[in-house]
């Protein structure tokens, strides 16, 4: 990042380095593009992290202008008797979003970066995807490129749907070509979390336009390609999609109208029935996140009721059949909802969201 730090003295400077760089077939680090879903201003963010007691001491965070929205931003975490220190470039053009670059190597990225913007919620909220959401934005990023999309990896945690296999678990990662078709073989036999994919992106022609990846968390690499096209395409409509999502999951708060309680509640479907022992660990895995209610947990159906301690927001869950159904009770913040949403997937697989009739 030195040699960022170097050469960026505004934001075309820094399109134009990134352009550069990406755009040649030499060895050098993928630029990391984490995506948040923010309201606060930049002014925010070091007060933030000074007035939380337990974030205060282990992270120093500096923040200093480089352009118009645009800011360099440099980290300090002390892990055990290290310390460890990294920047990234803070884009804060985009209402409602936050972008993070930099070129860092993964474990800055993940235990210092992430980590610390992830102990901000719930003022900073991760963008968060199922399958079904990340191959949406692959589609419209295919489209914006004018291109076509080929998944070439993946990383998937996945469980078997044969009852006599109930306890067999794993990750599976793939490097192929045209690694969806595996993905959906993968689907019809396994509940299937995707975690991560890498993909690329050619022209009618074949030429790469794009070699890139992304995380159901929100971070985006760019390992080859236009830095502008990859800022356009790819981050801003992910951008995009995050404050669809954001929306969805916003004004589901348990409402009292001329006497009469309105509940908005969400499900999430599935293609296979749930099993026991998936319901019980359903239960087990959330209280160790959350503050929660066990009414019953294991066949036929599982019932709870969740509180998330640092938002203060509530909620109903149950599962049964294939489905689970999520009511947002008090307070219900969309981060709230979208972070709970994102956990149950991570537990019992990627599912289809739908909204349920207003009760």
């Amino acid at each position: 990042m030195k040699q960022i730090v170097a050469q960026i003295a505004d934001r075309s400077s820094m399109e134009t380095f990134f352009d550069k760089l990406y755009t040649a077939r030499r060895k050098r680090p993928q630029l990391k593009a984490l995506v948040l879903l923010t309201d606060l201003g930049i002014e925010d963010l070091e007060k933030l992290v000074s007035s939380r007691k337990k974030l205060s001491k282990k992270y120093f965070a500096d923040v200093s202008p480089v352009d118009d929205h645009l800011y360099m931003l440099k980290i300090q975490r002390i892990i055990g008797q290290q310390e460890k220190t990294g920047c990234a470039l803070l884009d804060t053009s985009q209402t409602g979003a936050w972008i993070l670059f930099t070129n860092e190597g993964s474990y800055f990225v993940a235990h210092v970066l992430e980590r610390m913007f992830e102990n901000l919620y719930p003022e900073v909220s991760r963008l968060y995807m199922n399958y079904s959401q990340m191959n949406a934005l692959l589609k419209a990023i295919e489209q914006e490129y004018q291109g076509h999309a080929t998944v070439t990896f993946f990383v998937t945690r996945r469980e078997t749907l044969e009852r006599q296999h109930s306890n067999k678990r794993g990750t599976f990662l793939l490097w192929e070509i045209r690694g969806e078709e595996e993905l959906i073989t993968q689907m019809e036999k396994y509940r299937v979390t995707v975690d991560k994919l890498d993909f690329l992106i050619r022209d009618a022609q074949g030429t790469v336009l794009l070699q890139a990846h992304m995380s159901r968390n929100g971070l985006f690499k760019l390992r080859f390609g236009n830095f502008r096209s990859f800022y356009k395409n790819a981050v801003h409509n992910a951008i995009s999609t995050g404050l669809g999502l954001k929306k969805f999951y916003s004004y589901r708060q348990r409402m009292e109208k001329d006497g009469d309680i309105i509940l908005n509640p969400f499900q999430i479907s599935y293609s296979s029935d749930f099993r026991r022992d998936q319901l019980v660990a359903l239960g087990d895995q959330l209280s160790k996140g959350y503050s929660s209610s066990i009414i019953h947990s294991g066949n036929p159906y599982f019932v709870a009721t969740i509180c998330d301690y640092k938002d203060g927001s509530s909620f109903g869950v149950t599962a049964l059949g294939n489905i689970v159904t999520i009511t947002p009770i008090s307070r219900a913040a969309p981060s709230a909802v979208w972070k709970l949403t994102n956990r149950i997937q991570e537990l019992l697989g990627d599912g289809q969201l739908s909204s349920t009739i207003s009760c």
